[in-house]
């Protein structure tokens, strides 16, 4: 795995685009979703993926079709 910030960051918006088109969208889901990602990547990562997720659900017309 590369050590890369774009490789991470490129990852880190596929997972999260991932997990908003599977319907993490809304208040109940993210925190089932926290829960999952922090078991498995701890606090930091879910804390940066919700980040993400977030950042991009702002953005969402440009990619979710």
């Amino acid at each position: 795995m590369s050590n890369n910030p774009t490789d991470r960051q490129q990852r880190l918006e596929c997972e999260a685009r991932t997990w908003l088109r599977k319907g993490y969208v809304t208040a109940d889901k993210f925190t089932e979703l926290s829960a999952i990602i922090t078991k498995h990547q701890g606090a930091a990562g879910a804390a940066h993926l919700v980040v993400e997720m977030r950042r991009l659900w702002r953005r969402r017309s440009g990619w979710l079709t």
